[in-house]
Parts: structure tokens; sequence; C-alpha cells
């Protein structure tokens, strides 16, 4: 069942029956779609429980998520704009960080109204859950599961080499086919224990790649890149929510920043997983799915007892 519908101001968003008009239609939908500033927003839903809003990586989709068994809980596997079945837009400020931020705020506004709920992020998606939480603290996020996402760069001076490498592949990106990132981005070092992977998964990564734009993906490289993303690491330790970290021991870089960052904070915890590399829930999703789980398990038992 396919519904639309746009998102509400501050103020209707919580009028109760508004609120019990879109409980009803997202209870009922296997999924919808949100307007926000005349573009739409593409969310999948599936299970039952507390919601969890699942956000995926760079040039992927929600359907990326569709492993994910995670009993009690009702998730909403959300396209980015310009990814999945999410609109195109052609316009450059909709790709920016604070837009992305703003949108991504009242999405999940909508979605989930004062219900307490949870975000999971992969890569690009952990990323932005984390500078989520972050700038705007909500009280009914409970907790973060984050999958091999960065805290942003520290140092300003790498910050902005970041930046101009990404505009640089930006415009690569832009004068070529999307078979030539695809063909690019495959081949990159931290995809590499994507190679062990069975012929159809790997057909499905591939097909996943080759459905985006060339624009889009340019547009998504200068407004949300590494480059553009403010450091948060100094910030976690203050977080009111839980967070766990989870990374693949062979993806070195993000496994260090699970052990460094994550991994010494008292709302934290950061768990490696052997044999794995960058996209862990692609890889490996049983035991993904066991250490989402076990982390949830407090949740888990209030929801589908």
């Amino acid at each position: 069942m396919k519904n639309d519908f746009d998102s509400l101001d501050e103020t209707s968003m919580y009028d109760q029956g508004d609120r019990e008009e879109i409980t009803a239609v997202l209870e009922a939908a296997d999924d919808v779609y949100i307007s926000i500033d005349n573009v739409s927003y593409h969310v999948a839903l599936r299970g039952e429980g507390m919601p969890l809003i699942c956000l995926h990586g760079f040039g992927e989709a929600g359907d990326t998520w569709d492993k994910l068994n995670l009993p009690g809980f009702r998730l909403y596997c959300v396209d980015f704009l310009g990814h999945g079945v999410s609109d195109r837009s052609h316009n450059p400020v909709l790709y920016q960080f604070d837009t992305v931020l703003r949108h991504l705020y009242t999405l999940i506004h909508t979605l989930v109204g004062e219900e307490p709920y949870g975000i999971m992020g992969y890569s690009m998606g952990g990323r932005m859950a984390l500078q989520y939480a972050a700038m705007y603290e909500p009280s009914r996020l409970m907790f973060l599961v984050l999958e091999s996402a960065s805290a942003g760069i520290e140092d300003i001076n790498e910050r902005q080499e970041r930046a101009a490498a990404d505009e640089v592949l930006a415009h690569k990106i832009e004068t070529h086919s999307i078979e030539w990132f695809e063909e690019m981005w495959s081949k990159l070092p931290i995809f590499a224990t994507q190679q062990k992977l069975s012929p159809a998964v790997q057909h499905t990564i591939k097909e996943r790649r080759l459905s985006n734009t060339p624009e889009v993906l340019a547009h998504t490289l200068r407004g949300t890149g590494q480059g553009m993303t403010p450091y948060v690491g100094n910030k976690i330790a203050d977080l009111e929510m839980e967070i766990l970290y989870v990374s693949g021991a062979l993806d070195t870089k993000y496994d260090d920043i699970g052990k460094t960052i994550f991994g010494f904070c008292e709302n934290s915890a950061h768990v490696s997983v052997p044999e794995a590399g960058h996209n862990v829930h692609t890889e490996m999703p049983d035991e993904f799915n066991d250490i989402v789980n076990l982390f949830l398990s407090d949740y888990n038992d209030k929801n589908i007892s």
C-alpha cells in the first residue's frame, strides 16, 4: 500500500487529529512519499514496534537494509533526496548540509510524531545521523546505531583538503557516465572485501549504484561530503542517547574511528566484526543482526512483550 502526503508545519504536526490520521496511514502502509519543500522523499516501512529510522550510504538506497531482522521495531527505510525513488531535484541547495539535516528533522517528526525512536545509519547515513543527534539533541531519540560512519574531520586543514578532493571527484562524476562511477567506486580499496560476496549480492550492489545519476551524486558530494561535515567527535560523550558503533575489522580506517572515538565513552560501545569490511550489514547480515539485536535487547523486550 502506497500513500502520499505533505509534511506538516511545526504546529499542525502535533495536532491530535492530524497525528491520528498520519499514524493510521503509517501503520497500514508498505511505503510512503513525504513532501518537504516541494520535493518528495520515499520511505519503505516494515515490522512492528518502536520506530527505527534507517539511513543508507552514498550512492545507495533504503533497500540496502532489506536483510535487517530486528523484532520489536518498525523500520522506516529512507531514500535520501536523489537516491532510490525519492525525487531527483536539480537544485543543488537541497543537497547542502543544513538543508539535508533540516529535511531529516521534518521527515522524522512527520514519521514518528512524539514517539520515542532510534536511528540506524551506514557510512554517509551514519554520519548524518550523528550530525542530526549533535545538532538537534532530540529528547525522544533513544539510541543511535552507527555503521562505519565518520564523526567528521577534526583538523580544519584536512577538512578543507577533503572538500577540495570531493570537488574534483564531483566534477569527474559529472563529466563521465554513471557506468564510470560504478566501476570506479566498486574498485575503491574500502570495498575490496565485497569481491568475496556471492554474484547475486554483487549484482544487487552494482545495480543499486547504477540507478543513480551523475548530477545527484555530484550535488551530494559537494553538499554533504566529508569535507563539508563539522567535527562532532568531541560532543559524543555529552549526547544523552545510547550509541552503538559497528565496524568491520578489515576496514582499518573506520575500525580505528570506532576504537578511538566511540570505544571510551560511557554512552557508546564499539563492536569490531572479524573478516568484515566497510559494509558489515551486507557482507555479514546475520552477524550484524545479532550484534544490533543484543544492543537493543532492552528496547526489544519492551516492544514485543
